[in-house]
């Protein structure tokens, strides 16, 4: 009863600094503290009520917004009059795609098609226009309302090449680009627009005329807001950005009198669920802090803030809590994207309640709270691995569904899908596979150092794909990550590049040296080999993609591979996969 009564004090208190706050403080003097809604509406058929405004102000939230409801005028000015009752502020939440069957889709450079349009598409444009301005309109009769939150994930069915967006490969574009150019465009297939480009020695220029164009719609956009308001605000999801967001979104909507906002969910929850809190925090803060650099690289009047989501793995709610905190001490603060408890139910009290803690402390600028010792379990980390049989162990991480069942189905293994990095667990494991265990780490972190003494002691580990190029090597004296140089994307992946095995084909399945093969994956990672290391499999420019080692009693194997993103493997990449696996068995 004590700690409720503490709590409703606490955000009565909350809600009235409030009162004085301006526009100009949000992320400056005043950390934001944004709350994207699907908790609080949900439970009154996805219409927010004045109650809802009230408890979201007095929980100590300074900006809210709406996840639905943002098309309707009406209701954006209730709500924006309901923002200025309880003094905080109004976002409206705006999808930044839109979805088409018939018009000018989004083409990727595989040539794969989703039913949005593409950032080409004039009918975008004219969508994207009409509901901002609408917005910029309101935000002259209602201070609360200074921008628009654009949430550009791709959440459209289908292959997908990233978020809204990267290069579209659609015939608008490509006709405007030829005529421009005075070039005879041959009739394409959608698979063969992007090789065709870059055979011609094209593409290049393709990539600087369409960043072109959507700057010119970003600048056209940001003047007609300017005309109605020059402070209005865009924000933006997810951070640092998509090709579309660095190269036109940056640069055309950041101004020094309306800050571009990002909002990042690189810490969502935890960066595994397995990652004990303390852990979890400080990886969240490196990989946090690492965006925020890129993003004053640019040199713009940017203001950031880090994510949360109750629905990711790992964020409970003291967790969550406690990663609010760090987040504004990191950024310029927090957003939320709530959604996953029920509102009627204890698990909504339970996040209400350490977000209302949070929000305390950041008011406060009590930003070693975020240390304190958890007052609740924390159910991430086992330390102790259960055995079900005498099979020799496998623990996995980020293989699919039917990856574990392709492995399964050869009876070698007992799968368990890895849970804890604590080193009485890790021991019992005869060989593990980490494929896209994309968390930042140092080298001297606890976990990169577990995993060097997992190895020491008899352990055999397998790097797969991005796995060692987001943490430092655990073991530099057999490879370390590279930067490539010819066909890349994303700085860190060679893509459509056949491979070749070198050496080692007793470790590789018996595939026979000089055997060429395509991975079922379109892009792998490169690797420098260390003084321990030995390249088994490199790509046809010679770089390693393969390098096995002995450290310790144990043994090692760097795979710039992803293996099984659609369907189990076949041919030879399933033979060295299952020989991989057999080496790193074998003591």
């Amino acid at each position: 009863m004590q700690r409720l009564l503490t709590v409703a004090v606490l955000a009565t208190a909350l809600a009235a600094p409030c009162l004085a706050l301006t526009q100009d403080d949000l992320g400056r003097g005043d950390k934001l503290r944004v709350v994207v809604d699907k908790v609080l509406m949900a439970s009154n058929k996805w219409v927010m009520t004045e109650d809802h405004v009230r408890e979201i102000a007095q929980a100590g939230f300074n900006v809210l917004s709406p996840r639905l409801g943002n098309d309707d005028m009406a209701e954006v000015r209730k709500i924006a009059s309901l923002a200025d009752k309880y003094g905080i502020f109004h976002l409206p939440w705006m999808r930044g795609s839109l979805a088409t069957t018939t018009g000018v889709k989004m083409v990727w450079a595989d040539g794969s098609e989703q039913d949005i349009y593409s950032p080409n598409a004039d009918e975008f444009w004219r969508w994207t226009e009409e509901l901002i301005l609408k917005y910029a309109e309101i935000s002259t009769e209602h201070s609360s309302l200074f921008g628009v939150f654009l949430d550009y994930e791709n959440y459209a069915s289908g292959s997908k090449g990233g978020n809204c967006y990267g290069l579209s490969y659609d015939t608008k574009i490509l006709g405007d680009f030829a005529q421009a150019k005075g070039i005879a465009l041959p009739e394409l297939a959608a698979d063969r627009r992007y090789p065709w480009l870059k055979e011609q020695g094209l593409h290049d220029e393709f990539e600087a005329f369409q960043i072109n164009h959507w700057r010119e719609r970003c600048r056209a956009l940001r003047q007609a807001v300017d005309a109605i308001n020059p402070r209005f605000q865009f924000c933006v999801y997810p951070a640092p950005g998509t090709l579309f967001m660095t190269e036109a979104v940056w640069p055309e909507w950041a101004t020094e009198q309306a800050p571009l906002i990002l909002a990042d969910a690189t810490t969502y929850g935890r960066p595994t669920g397995m990652m004990p809190h303390r852990e979890a925090l400080q990886a969240n803060r490196e990989a946090l802090s690492a965006n925020l650099r890129t993003a004053q690289q640019s040199g713009l009047p940017i203001i950031y803030m880090g994510g949360i989501d109750p629905v990711v793995q790992g964020a409970d709610p003291e967790f969550s809590g406690k990663n609010a905190v760090m987040c504004a001490d990191a950024t310029d603060g927090y957003w939320i994207f709530y959604e996953g408890p029920t509102y009627t139910r204890q698990d909504h009290a339970d996040y209400w309640k350490w977000f209302t803690w949070a929000n305390g402390k950041i008011a406060t600028g009590n930003f070693a709270a975020q240390y304190e010792p958890r007052e609740t379990t924390d159910e991430c980390g086992a330390t102790e691995l259960v055995k079900q049989t005498d099979k020799p162990q496998l623990g996995v991480y980020g293989l699919k569904a039917h990856m574990r069942e392709m492995i399964e189905k050869e009876g070698t293994f007992e799968i368990h899908e890895l849970g804890s990095m604590a080193p009485g667990y890790l021991s019992g494991f005869d060989a593990i596979v980490l494929q896209n265990f994309n968390v930042t780490l140092a080298y001297q972190s606890e976990w990169v150092q577990a995993f060097r003494q997992y190895v020491r002691e008899g352990g055999s580990l397998l790097l797969g794909h991005d796995t060692a190029w987001f943490m430092d090597s655990p073991f530099p004296e057999i490879a370390v990550r590279d930067i490539p140089t010819q066909r890349v994307e994303a700085e860190r992946h060679v893509v459509e590049t056949d491979l070749r095995v070198v050496a080692r084909p007793r470790s590789l399945g018996g595939v026979a040296i000089g055997t060429q093969f395509a991975s079922a994956f379109r892009d792998h990672m490169i690797f420098k080999a260390g003084r321990s290391g030995v390249t088994a499999i490199e790509n046809t420019f010679g770089d390693p993609v393969y390098v096995l080692g002995l450290f310790g009693r144990g043994k090692v194997a760097f795979s710039g591979c992803y293996y099984g993103y659609t369907k189990e493997l076949e041919g030879t990449e399933r033979r060295v996969f299952f020989g991989l696996l057999d080496w790193l068995r074998d003591k």
